[in-house]
């Protein structure tokens, strides 16, 4: 009797955990966190993000402080900054650290800044958030307001796409028309919400052709 043999197969092995590891180069402000199961893979994509090649990189060591954040992906600013690391305001640049202070004239000493965390990003005072905030609001809006206008002035026209609001500083559209071989594209600027018409040379007859007939409707 012929007596049949199977091997068992091993068991699946557990998935590698995932850990952040600090990236660093000559220079600090290429300092990151990468989160991968080994060094060598954090010092590739450490390198990768950085610009540079593998061996750039100076050093790749474990940050224990920042493995709870591996779900999350991202590390937020006041756990840097807990860390040691320092951030510039989100709003006006102002260097943030723990030891970050400002000089006040009337008291003549340095007073600790009363930072303001949101996320990724830090802000050095309560003003600042909501200076930023404001600025947000704005642009938003002009952003609205530059689509409504381009629609007013050339109803005519079929917009295919918009670009702008926060974080750009102007907007732009693009859009096709009867005849058009290209898209053409209008945009206004930082400083100004006057609207400049872009149209491909090939297309100039037809944008003429079509500016008559719609006048003339």
């Amino acid at each position: 009797m012929e007596i049949l043999m199977t091997k068992t197969p091993n068991a699946e092995k557990a998935p590698r955990k995932v850990l952040a590891f600090s990236v660093e180069t000559n220079d600090p402000e290429e300092s990151n966190i990468q989160f991968a199961t080994s060094n060598a893979a954090a010092r590739r994509q450490g390198a990768d993000q950085i610009g540079t090649d593998f061996g750039g990189i100076v050093s790749c060591r474990r940050a224990q402080w920042a493995d709870q954040y591996a779900d999350l992906r991202y590390i937020p600013a006041k756990a840097y900054i807990d860390a040691g690391w320092w951030f510039d305001c989100n709003h006006c640049g102002t260097r943030c650290d723990s030891d970050a202070c400002r000089w006040d004239e009337e008291s003549d000493t340095d007073i600790p800044l009363d930072l303001v965390f949101d996320g990724r990003v830090v802000y050095c005072s309560a003003e600042c958030k909501s200076g930023h905030d404001a600025e947000v609001s704005a642009r938003n809006a002009k952003f609205e307001a530059f689509k409504a206008a381009a629609a007013d002035a050339q109803p005519g026209v079929t917009f295919t796409g918009f670009t702008g609001g926060y974080p750009y500083c102007a907007n732009s559209g693009k859009f096709n028309f009867p005849g058009a071989q290209y898209s053409g594209s209008v945009s206004d600027t930082e400083e100004s919400t006057e609207l400049t018409w872009w149209i491909c040379a090939v297309d100039k007859d037809a944008w003429d052709r079509f500016i008559a007939e719609q006048s003339a409707s």
